[in-house]
């Protein structure tokens, strides 16, 4: 095992910058997701980290070692993609040992990890089957075999959920948990799902356009975004936002001229005229009754409903804007239908408009 030390990486394309100065230590063990829109940046970071990107200033160090200027084999590090990249003329045994082909180990060697990472992976009785008789869920693992038969110090995976569809991501997103959980090696993985982020990171590092927005525990980027994107991106269905004014008596006054009194976070950071978007989460947006307690009252009239089982998501049209509510299933209100919306205090966020950075 080993850590990842990246220190104020760029990466440009003739005079194009697409990566911008990038400051980022994972620890020896942990498992760090890369997330954010098609095109910020994360999986560039991540071919640097291989090598199969040059870096056009800074360092990358892995295990205390620079390796800049390391050939990708000699990294020890071992990487799995999208698109599985296994040999379809090959046996499962014969894939995974194909990690072990430069390998000076006795083939006694090789095919005792060969047959223990298959194990692992719940492939041994698949090991004679050629890749075209397995699912894309078994492909997957067969990729993710060969690359735990190196034992390497460092995992990166590339998207290598998204060619699966719902049922298969959620079983591989378990396997690779486990997977971690029960070898303790390094895993740097990129993804532009934000469940996959939320279930499988120790630590989430969300990406926008070559720029770091915000590093934290799942429950940290959830409960405290830093920015309006890391807000919108992170959480299904994504964060309401509505445009406020701040005022001199730390509250803010909302569009339709409801006034919200700022959360204590604020410390006093709030001036009055400020011009602001107020946050609050589905999650936390609830179809009550009128009075019910609450620092946020709403009225609105409902344009959608999605059932969910146990719950339905109330999209609710307010002025110009519409907003998104739960409600229980047993309680869901009928299309067309007056409702009040109300939220908690501590539900609510506050951005500046300007640098649409939060509040804190």
């Amino acid at each position: 095992m080993a850590d990842v030390s990246i220190r104020q990486i760029y990466k440009q394309y003739g005079s194009v910058e697409v990566i911008h100065g990038l400051d980022l230590e994972i620890a020896d063990g942990e498992f760090v997701v890369l997330v954010g829109p098609s095109g910020c940046g994360k999986s560039t970071m991540l071919r640097m980290i291989a090598g199969l990107e040059e870096i056009s200033g800074g360092e990358i160090a892995i295990g205390g070692r620079v390796v800049n200027h390391v050939e990708p084999k000699d990294r020890n590090i071992a990487m799995v993609f999208q698109n599985y990249a296994i040999y379809p003329h090959m046996t499962v045994y014969k894939n995974i040992g194909f990690g072990l082909r430069t390998s000076r180990l006795p083939q006694a060697d090789k095919d005792r990890r060969i047959r223990d990472t298959a194990k692992i992976l719940g492939l041994t009785d698949l090991l004679e089957r050629r890749p075209s008789q397995l699912s894309g869920g078994q492909r997957q693992r067969v990729a993710m075999g060969r690359a735990m038969v190196r034992q390497p110090a460092v995992f990166l995976f590339d998207e290598p959920l998204s060619n699966l569809d719902a049922q298969l991501r959620a079983q591989m997103r378990l396997e690779i948990k486990k997977l971690h959980q029960a070898m303790g090696t390094t895993i740097v993985f990129v993804t532009h799902d934000q469940v996959e982020a939320m279930t499988l990171a120790d630590r989430i590092v969300i990406m926008k356009d070559g720029y770091i927005q915000q590093m934290g525990t799942p429950t940290e980027v959830y409960e405290h975004p830093a920015t309006m994107f890391a807000a919108r991106f992170i959480g299904s269905p994504s964060m309401n936002m509505l445009p406020a004014t701040g005022t001199a008596d730390a509250a803010v006054t909302l569009a339709g001229g409801a006034r919200v009194p700022a959360p204590p976070s604020v410390n006093g950071a709030l001036q009055a005229d400020q011009a602001l978007f107020l946050g609050v989460r589905p999650d936390h947006l609830l179809v009550t009754e009128p009075g019910a307690p609450g620092a946020l009252h709403l009225e609105g009239t409902v344009s959608v409903i999605e059932p969910l089982g146990p719950e339905a998501l109330v999209y609710v049209t307010i002025g110009d804007r519409e907003l998104v509510a739960k409600a229980p299933a047993h309680k869901t209100p009928e299309v067309g239908a007056s409702v009040h919306l109300t939220a908690a205090g501590e539900a609510v966020h506050l951005f500046d408009a300007q640098t649409e950075r939060a509040l804190c």
